[in-house]
C-alpha cells in the first residue's frame, strides 16, 4: 500500500532526539511570530471588534439581533451598554491572548480570531448593510 511505503519507523530517529545522544533539544521557534507581527495582529483584531460593534448596532436598528446572548442583554440593559461590555470583554480577551506566556500559540490564536471575525462579521455585515 502507498501509506505503508511512506511510513518511517520511529526507532530510526529516537536516538538522535534524546539528550543522551549529546544533541541539544530546543523548541521549534519557526512558529513564533515577531513582536511587530503580534502588534499588527492585535491592532487588526481590535479594529474588527470596533467594526463589529458598530455594525451590530446599525444592523440591530434595521434588522434586529439574531444572537440570543445579545438579545438578552439588549432587553435587560439596552443595546449601547450591552455592546460596549461585549466588545470590551472581547478586546480584553485579545489582549490577554497577546500577553500569554505560550508564545508559540499567540500568533496562531490571533490569526484564527482575525479570520473568524472577518468571515463571520466583516463580510456578512458589509454585504448586508452596504451590499
Amino acid at each position: 500500500m502507498i501509506v505503508q511505503a511512506c511510513s518511517v519507523p520511529a526507532q530510526r530517529y529516537a536516538r538522535s532526539l534524546t539528550p543522551d545522544a549529546g544533541t541539544a533539544i530546543a523548541p521549534d521557534r519557526s512558529r513564533v511570530y515577531p513582536r511587530a507581527t503580534i502588534a499588527v495582529l492585535v491592532t487588526l483584531n481590535l479594529a474588527l471588534q470596533l467594526f463589529d460593534g458598530i455594525a451590530t448596532y446599525i444592523g440591530w436598528e434595521r434588522f434586529g439581533e439574531a444572537n440570543p446572548l445579545l438579545q438578552a442583554g439588549f432587553a435587560s440593559w439596552g443595546p449601547g451598554p450591552t455592546l460596549v461590555v461585549a466588545k470590551l470583554a472581547a478586546a480584553g480577551l485579545l489582549l490577554f491572548l497577546a500577553r500569554t506566556a505560550c508564545r508559540e500559540l499567540v500568533g496562531i490564536g490571533l490569526v484564527f480570531t482575525l479570520v473568524v471575525y472577518t468571515a463571520l462579521s466583516l463580510v456578512p455585515w458589509s454585504i448586508r448593510l452596504w451590499g
